[in-house]
């Protein structure tokens, strides 16, 4: 992320649902990359529902930019390219198929953490600003991110065994 000079609670706020909003769209653009990759049935079809999810994860930040009379606008977020150039890494390189899945099932949760850190700090931001409506928005997509990372370690854990 670009260098900031935000000093106050409400400028991070927006900061910070600005990363998110980079994160989600370049998550909208790499799900199908890793639904096509995955030949286990339970992590393609994972992959594919968290896509819908995370079409309206963006809706959910731009709602919140609204509320908070801003534009939405992506601040990029590098953390997020290498966590995807992971996932590619493990399509192009994990070998044979049952250790691709296992391995991408673990790269997605690693996604699926980096969002939940963020959204937990956005939600304890929109909290103390009292900013309630961005605090119920950003909890629902708080609550689909855990949901899917309670998803990957289940498919995990039984792709774990398959290898194991």
């Amino acid at each position: 992320m670009k260098k900031t000079t935000k000093t106050n609670l409400r400028d991070l706020l927006i900061q910070k649902i600005n990363a998110l909003y980079d994160i989600e769209q370049t998550l909208v653009k790499a799900l199908p990359k890793m639904a096509t990759a995955a030949k286990d049935k339970d992590l393609k079809e994972g992959f594919k529902a968290h896509l819908v999810e995370t079409k309206n994860h963006v809706k959910r930040l731009e709602q919140a930019s609204k509320i908070l009379g801003v534009k939405p606008k992506a601040l990029k977020s590098e953390a997020i390219r290498g966590l995807v150039k992971d996932g590619e890494w493990v399509i192009k390189n994990v070998k044979p198929t049952n250790a691709m899945n296992a391995n991408l099932a673990r790269a997605a949760e690693y996604v699926e953490h980096y969002e939940m850190a963020g959204y937990i700090a956005a939600i304890d931001w929109a909290t103390t600003l009292e900013e309630m409506d961005v605090v119920d928005l950003l909890t629902a997509t708080l609550q689909e991110e855990q949901a899917a990372d309670d998803t990957l370690r289940t498919v995990g854990n039984e792709l774990d065994k398959v290898i194991a």
